[in-house]
This record gives C-alpha cells, structure tokens and sequence, in this order.
C-alpha cells in the first residue's frame, strides 16, 4: 500500500500507476478525504448486447407496472420483513 498527497501524486503520477497495475494499493490523500485509483477496462464501460436486453426487459416492467415502490423509510422496512 502506498500513500501519496496530491503534490506527490502529481510528481509521481507515471510511477502510481506503473504500481496500480502491479497490484499495488496506492491512495492519495487530500485534505481529511482519502481516494484511491482504481483501473477501469473497457469492458467495464461498454453495454453489452445480453445486458441491454435486460435492460430493456427491467424498462417494460417497469412501463406495466410489474414494479414496487418504495419511497419511505417504513416502506423499505415492511418489504424486507416480507420477504
């Protein structure tokens, strides 16, 4: 693991991620907030075709109205106790 302030982070940014893609965890850390970078594949960003399908079939429930509601505290509370 591997902890950096934002002015490190800049300096060393090529060797963070040289270390990210090694494995390693690196955070930055500014102010009183921690952040970590994690890489992301573009796999990771793109809708295959099998979830668009489900994407679609969740939209059609939803336009019947084969949903449930939720909107309060209470409500969340009762749906989980029913199960």
């Amino acid at each position: 693991m591997t902890q950096l302030t934002v002015r490190d982070f800049r300096s060393q940014m090529a060797s963070s991620f040289d270390l990210v893609d090694a494995g390693e965890r690196v955070f930055i850390r500014r102010k009183n907030q921690l952040y970590t970078i994690v890489p992301v594949s573009e796999d990771d960003l793109t809708i295959t075709p099998k979830l668009a399908t489900k994407i679609e079939k969740a939209r059609q429930e939803y336009r019947e109205g084969k949903t449930i509601s939720l909107k309060t505290h209470d409500d969340i509370d009762s749906y989980f106790e029913s199960m």
